[in-house]
């Protein structure tokens, strides 16, 4: 049989990370967690499968949902994303959720915290736990290893520009496990979910359900705040793609208004998902530019870091490996003041080969 559970947001909610621990650790299942439900289990836990979330999700037998919602982030439980057959037992402490979408398996009502309890409590008295040599670990290692390869290649920009993959690389090298992740974006976000583990529960904050742009910044004060008056020691890191970065971007005045140390790192590719390169510009201009250049495209080499010393804060203009590395430092240093690093990448820079289009549709 191969069967995960799938971790969501409600199980950070629900405090019920101790709980989810265990009956992990003790049934040996691979898992799978939703973006803001990362580091409820380690993502560095060696049962964490989410770099094989689509083979995951399209040949598992048996999904525990716990407390996560089939709605569009987990494609809404249909094919081609998952079997036709699959079962779904589904935990969740709103009636209403039962069966959206897809009728369940199983349901089981109530907070997430007792009903696992109560599973790891009859764990126990089984003691059964998924056997570390059963085919379906073969297939989801397999997949594992060679998504690490693909990815491992595409950090490598020796020969080009930067790219998403090249500069969540580098920025792993210098994260803690204490650092609270603000993301927003098209690429930058689900790119961002894949490249960067959490490995606490409730420390990764991004667009959400409702895949709401312009939220980053206000999410980015509001966790500095906490942190300021009950937690100095770690860092806030606010990772905006240029477009989402542009509905709040002027919430740097508060942010420099209370003095605020977040490291916000801008992945600047021109453009809404992709951009349009200086020389397509150029040529842009020399006609009607409104009509010429799609609207999505935004303006080339746009000096985003120059808003944030303006109100005092400090601003790296990124475009080479070396460049990023030094900054990076440089803003982690930093304690008191905020720090912005405007990162110039590829305006084709671009996600690894996706198996599927992102959206299925939903039978409401």
């Amino acid at each position: 049989m191969r069967w995960f559970p799938g971790i969501p947001s409600g199980s950070a909610y629900g405090r019920a990370e101790n709980e989810i621990r265990e009956f992990i650790a003790a049934t040996g299942l691979p898992f799978l967690a939703t973006p803001m439900g990362k580091g409820v289990v380690s993502d560095t836990s060696q049962l964490c499968v989410g770099a094989a979330r689509s083979k995951a999700l399209q040949e598992a037998d048996v999904i525990l949902l716990l407390g996560a919602r089939l709605n569009w982030i987990l494609h809404f439980g249909l094919p081609p994303r998952f079997r036709s057959d699959v079962k779904f037992i589904q935990v969740d402490l709103c009636a209403e959720q039962m069966g959206a979408n897809i009728r369940a398996a199983v349901c089981l009502l109530g907070d997430i915290r007792v009903v696992v309890s109560q599973l790891n409590m009859t764990h126990r008295q089984q003691d059964w736990r998924f056997p570390a040599s059963a085919p379906w670990w073969n297939v989801l290692s397999s997949r594992i290893e060679q998504n690490r390869q693909m990815t491992e290649a595409m950090t490598d920009t020796s020969n080009g520009p930067l790219n998403y993959y090249a500069v969540f690389d580098e920025l792993n090298k210098h994260l803690d496990e204490n650092c609270i992740i603000i993301s927003e974006g098209a690429n930058t976000m689900d790119i961002g979910r894949a490249m960067i583990p959490n490995d606490l529960p409730r420390h990764r904050l991004d667009a959400g359900t409702f895949g709401t742009m312009g939220v980053g910044l206000g999410y980015a004060i509001a966790a500095a705040l906490l942190c300021r008056d009950h937690f100095p020691q770690k860092r806030v890191v606010c990772i905006e793609g240029d477009s989402a970065f542009g509905f709040s971007g002027m919430e740097l005045e508060t942010v420099c208004r209370y003095k605020l140390p977040i490291i916000f790192v801008i992945i600047n590719n021109n453009g809404i998902s992709f951009g349009q390169e200086e020389e397509d510009w150029k040529e842009a201009f020399k006609t009607d530019s409104t009509l010429s250049m799609s609207p999505t495209a935004l303006l080339p080499n746009a000096r985003y870091e120059k808003v944030l010393e303006a109100f005092g804060g400090r601003g790296y203009y990124v475009k080479t490996a070396n460049e990023l590395r030094d900054s990076l430092r440089l803003a982690f240093e930093e304690r008191n003041e905020s720090s912005m690093l405007n990162v110039r990448i590829s305006s084709t820079a671009d996600r690894k080969p996706q198996e599927h289009f992102w959206l299925t549709r939903s039978n409401l």
